[in-house]
């Protein structure tokens, strides 16, 4: 009896010990897949557009949200797209254009928010002509050479600052130069008529002697910048994605309020140079909202005008609502 009495003792241990091993080893798992349901990766180049995401980060809203964010600065748009495209990132900060060609090209990805671009007065893009030109009107860009990215939002861009001025952008003469450093030392050397940037760059040109022939802040919406991301991400991170929209719409409000509390903030993590950093102001951020289709729509009418995008793209195929 003795021996019986041990042996379903020792046999009760045994078992205990394997649901107690099997809990711990459960309960770690458990709590790996919660740490990477938590977590966000996003991307972005060093633009003005991710303010709202180092103010949530400096003030700790993400933590208070419970969402682990991590911030990837990227230094080129073709670096950033692969990234994306290779699945290192959740999302990333790009604009309209961008993320329509991903998703026609059949990344499988939703339009989450804007970033910069829910009124023409956020996110300023200017024709620019040199400081020894004598271009003054919009009218005065006939024939001449203007440095733009071809099929890229700048060429958007100056195509519908050009048609609301009542030109063609037939009859001006568009010139590819891709890099906008390389665009910029034309026009300052006065190798170009004028070229298209957006801010800081403007900026930049301004202070060294450029002039602003017009720009996107009148008339209709031309330029828009979006967060985009995976559908992987919105499947398996959905409460996190909502929660991180929570701390960057608190961070949103702490900027429009007090701008030039964050300007050391932006100017320390974006690219702006010494010399217009002093006078820069900080731009008015939108609270998250998604895009309206119509600018969606004349985003799509021009790519497929330019045989740009290999798949029809449906508005509401494209956005995701229901996160904010």
């Amino acid at each position: 009896m003795r021996f019986k009495s041990l042996f379903i003792n020792l046999l009760s241990i045994i078992l205990l010990l394997a649901v107690t091993t099997g809990c711990a080893v459960n309960g770690k798992e458990d709590m790996q897949e919660n740490s990477h349901a938590n977590k966000l990766k996003i991307g972005s180049l060093t633009i003005e557009e991710n303010l709202p995401i180092l103010v949530a980060q400096e003030n700790s809203y993400f933590d208070a949200e419970n969402v682990q964010v991590e911030f990837v600065p990227l230094q080129s748009p073709v670096e950033l797209q692969s990234t994306f495209q290779s699945g290192e990132l959740d999302g990333m900060i790009t604009d309209m254009m961008i993320a329509l060609m991903l998703k026609g090209s059949g990344e499988d990805l939703r339009i989450t928010s804007i970033a910069l671009g829910s009124t023409p007065q956020e996110g300023r893009f200017a024709i620019v002509a040199s400081p020894n030109s004598k271009i003054k009107t919009v009218q005065d860009l006939k024939g001449k050479n203007i440095g733009i990215s071809n099929n890229s939002i700048i060429e958007y861009v100056t195509d519908g600052i050009l048609k609301q001025a009542g030109i063609s952008p037939s009859e001006v003469k568009k010139t590819t130069v891709a890099k906008i450093p390389v665009r910029i030392e034309m026009l300052l050397n006065n190798q170009i008529d004028a070229i298209v940037v957006p801010d800081p760059h403007i900026s930049y040109t301004v202070a060294k002697g450029a002039k602003v022939v017009a720009d996107d802040t009148k008339g209709e919406n031309l330029s828009q910048s979006v967060m985009i991301m995976t559908q992987e991400a919105l499947n398996s991170k959905t409460d996190a994605i909502s929660r991180f929209y929570e701390a960057y719409a608190k961070a949103v409000e702490d900027i429009n309020s007090d701008p030039d509390q964050y300007k050391s903030l932006m100017v320390a993590n974006i690219n702006i140079s010494e010399q217009v950093a002093n006078s820069y102001k900080v731009q008015n951020y939108p609270e998250p909202q998604l895009p309206v289709e119509r600018d969606v729509n004349n985003v799509v009418t021009w790519l497929k005008n330019k045989n740009l995008l290999k798949n029809e793209i449906e508005y509401t195929n494209l956005i995701r609502k229901g996160l904010y």
